[in-house]
């Protein structure tokens, strides 16, 4: 049943294993959902599959999927796919979002709809930006300051773009971002609004558990995806055309 509210947003969460986070994880969805949003949780294998708490076991505003072992890539798309508002909102499970943020991001994105729109974690370093400003995808050639968790779009941007590939270990969310540019011709922006808390222990992080050598692979795979139609910064040409002349002698 399509939601009353035409602002409403679907708060999107997968999951494997983040069994430690249940009870926090319910319990701000609980406190930061407004009337008509929803909730689509994927639980993608975990040894102690996710339930809902008994305060919330009979609400049909939260859609609880268990999937099997599918992937980060798929069980994303499984999710989104099943989101009956325009707005979709990430959220990973050991993370928080603060009380305004649907808020603050839905107003900015009904009117920005064709954006990727993220905010600042309560723990990120202060910005010269006053608050939204726009991110020049060649930026993520640099390096990748997004917060996949604090991102909030419309879902035909998702459809544009073609999802989330299921097929990479790692590095999802970048090629997610570049081919939303490339494909549904999608922007960046950032908000300096501290909308969500991260939590920063890499141990329990889902991607804890990837090399560092098979990330930095998947990690060049990804760039080398896009460059022809995301013109990399003028550095990093020059430091590809030394390595390429190099590689020659």
């Amino acid at each position: 049943m399509t939601p009353p509210n035409p602002d409403a947003i679907t708060i999107i969460t997968t999951t494997r294993d983040g069994q430690d986070f249940h009870t926090q994880y319910f319990a701000n969805i609980n406190a930061i959902l407004r009337p008509g949003d929803q909730v689509v949780i994927v639980d993608d294998g975990s040894a102690h599959p996710v339930k809902r708490p008994d305060t919330l076991a009979v609400t049909p505003r939260i859609k609880l999927i268990q999937s099997g072992k599918i992937g980060r890539g798929a069980a994303l798309n499984l999710a989104i796919s099943q989101a009956q508002t325009a707005f979709v909102a990430i959220q990973d499970i050991d993370d928080l979002s603060h009380p305004n943020r649907l808020n603050v991001q839905g107003k900015f994105l009904n009117t920005h709809p064709d954006t990727l729109a993220f905010t600042t974690a309560q723990s990120d370093r202060a910005s010269a930006h006053s608050d939204w400003h726009k991110i020049p995808a060649k930026r993520l050639y640099r390096s990748n300051p997004l917060h996949h968790s604090s991102l909030m779009f419309h879902r035909n941007i998702w459809d544009r773009a073609g999802g989330y590939d299921p097929d990479l270990d790692c590095c999802i969310d970048l090629d997610f971002y570049l081919r939303a540019v490339c494909r549904a011709k999608a922007s960046i922006w950032h908000s300096n609004q501290a909308l969500i808390t991260r939590n920063l222990d890499p141990a329990t992080r889902h991607f804890a558990g990837i090399s560092i050598r098979q990330y930095h692979q998947t990690l060049q795979s990804v760039l080398n995806r896009h460059r022809a139609q995301i013109a990399p910064p003028t550095w990093m040409r020059i430091y590809d055309m030394k390595r390429t002349l190099g590689s020659r002698l």
